[in-house]
């Protein structure tokens, strides 16, 4: 084994969400050039024009809908494709999880 220390993982500057001044900071950023570019005055009416327009697209109608209502959670499904539950032997099942715990 290499005598690296391994990086990959744990904590690490820059990594993680942006604090909430961060957000605000980039809120407010998209907010002065969504007004300067509408050509309105608060950021109410900004965020109407832009809302508006977005809703003449299929893909900003969704990113709207996801914004309102959540974004629906992501559903993974398994399947399992040993039919017979005696599929394994136990000599295949030992071999493989001497594999398992040689790759981990």
């Amino acid at each position: 084994m290499s005598d690296k220390k391994n990086t990959h993982g744990g904590a690490r500057k820059g990594a993680g969400a942006p604090t909430k001044a961060e957000q605000v900071k980039a809120n407010n950023i998209f907010l002065s050039m969504a007004k300067s570019f509408y050509e309105v005055e608060t950021d109410d009416e900004a965020k109407q024009k832009m809302a508006k327009e977005l809703w003449s697209f299929e893909r900003g109608k969704m990113f709207i809908a996801e914004h309102i209502f959540g974004k629906a959670p992501q559903e993974v499904k398994q399947t399992n494709f040993n039919i017979d539950a005696n599929a394994l032997t136990d000599e295949e099942i030992k071999r493989i999880d001497k594999a398992l715990e040689n790759a981990y």
